[in-house]
Parts: C-alpha cells; sequence; structure tokens
C-alpha cells in the first residue's frame, strides 16, 4: 500500500517537470454535477475516510452538459432543450488508502452518456437527497422517445483519487463513443481516444445530502501538437 501512494506521489512530482511543450486537446463536451455511490456499503457523506469507495462499491455522477466542442456544437440547440449527462456502471476493484490519500480502480464497463429533454415540456433534472431517489437519475436520464439519449461511450481504466485533507481528487476515465443519434457527427477514427476526466470536491455546503462531491469536468481528445507554451499556459489545460 505505501509503495502505491509512493508511486502517486512520485506521478505528481514528474507531472510538475514535464517541459514547456505542451499538448492540445479538443473538447467534445464539459459538465457540472454531483457524484455518489451505488451500492454504497458504509453509508454517510464520504462515509468513513478508509471505507470511501470500497471494492464493490459503485460510483455514480450526474448532472448537466454546459458546453458543447466544434464537433457537436452546430448540432445541439440549449435553447430548446435541456442536456444532462450520466456516468454509471462503475464498480470499484481496487482500494488503496495511506496517510489520507485515496486511491479506486474500476472494474472496465462503465458508461458516460449525455440526454437532451425539452425545455417547454420536459422534466428538468433534479438532484433531490439520498440518491438514488425519485427524481435521481430518473429526471436526469428521460426525454421521451424523440429525445433522450443522444451519445454515450463506454469507460475503461477508470481511476479515481482523493486527497481528505483537502476534500477534494480526481477522476479519470478513457472513453470509446459508441452509442447515440449524435455518434453520427463524431468521425470513425476519432469514435475512440477520448478522456472523460473531472475534478470532485466539497468547496462549499451545496452538496445535496447523500451526494459526496461537487464535479467538474470533460470529454475531449488529443489534438495536434502545441507549440512553445509557457508554464500558466500549461497549467490551464487541467483547471
Amino acid at each position: 500500500m505505501k509503495r502505491k501512494v509512493l508511486l502517486l506521489l512520485l506521478t505528481a512530482v514528474f507531472a510538475l517537470a514535464v517541459p514547456a511543450y505542451a499538448q492540445q486537446y479538443e473538447l467534445l463536451f464539459a459538465f457540472t454535477g454531483f457524484d455518489y455511490q451505488d451500492p454504497n456499503s458504509v453509508p454517510g457523506p464520504l462515509a468513513d475516510h478508509a471505507d470511501y469507495l470500497a471494492v464493490g462499491e459503485g460510483y455514480k455522477v450526474v448532472g448537466f452538459v454546459t458546453q458543447f466542442g466544434p464537433l457537436l456544437t452546430p448540432w445541439v440547440d440549449p435553447d430548446t432543450y435541456e442536456y444532462t449527462n450520466h456516468i454509471f456502471n462503475l464498480t470499484v476493484t481496487g482500494h488503496f488508502f495511506f496517510g489520507g490519500f485515496l486511491e479506486a480502480d474500476f472494474a472496465d464497463g462503465g458508461r458516460a452518456r449525455y440526454y437532451r429533454d425539452k425545455l417547454t415540456t420536459g422534466t428538468p433534472g433534479t438532484y433531490g437527497t439520498f440518491p438514488p431517489n425519485l427524481t435521481s437519475p430518473s429526471t436526469f436520464i428521460d426525454g421521451g422517445p424523440i429525445d433522450g439519449m443522444r451519445l454515450g461511450g463506454g469507460l475503461k481504466n477508470a481511476t479515481l483519487t482523493y486527497d481528505f485533507g483537502l476534500n477534494q481528487g480526481n477522476f479519470n476515465s478513457e472513453m470509446t463513443v459508441d452509442e447515440g443519434p449524435d455518434l453520427i457527427y463524431i468521425p470513425a477514427s476519432q469514435r475512440p481516444g477520448w478522456t472523460l476526466a473531472g475534478l470532485a470536491g466539497r468547496p462549499n455546503a451545496t452538496v445535496p445530502a447523500g451526494y459526496d462531491n461537487q464535479i467538474t469536468g470533460d470529454c475531449k481528445i488529443l489534438a495536434t501538437p502545441a507549440a512553445h507554451k509557457t508554464w500558466g499556459a500549461v497549467k490551464a489545460l487541467y483547471r
């Protein structure tokens, strides 16, 4: 376990040592929301730190799509539709906790999807408390026979790291988009290779009861290499 934590610390050190040549990414979509555990063998906000995301527990996210990238922007209409997101079917297979730091690894097979629902006639996404409940995730994954799920993909090599001293962490996963009506807007050669990632934390008291963290994330893919950049520009990629 100590060796695992040491590896994480060394990774962070090496990340700071990267040269000033950054890489550019193309956005597919960005989102905000809240995460929760389901199933959850130790209920409570983040449970006991050492038991958060224990082996066998599930990890889910519900929220709203806040931005679309160039592949999808011409085909979406936020003035007419509400766009919501759902991350699910992630099961913890590895749990490493040491000195207030956690790494949870997930089995391949998780999925991420976004949905659309008409603003005038649909059901607004509503978090409620202690999910799953009467409105979550149901109001985030509905939309009727014409709308509903628009794009989805499979997740693999998903990992969540968390620093309980700062009450924040990072989620990261590889994603291959493979379903939904909006798949036609993604070139076949560009459907694998996406990264779904986000920041998880409790920056204030607005996290509804029963959820664990506020989530800000995006789905993006490596584009053309960038020219020489300052360290400030490199850091901006991860904000």
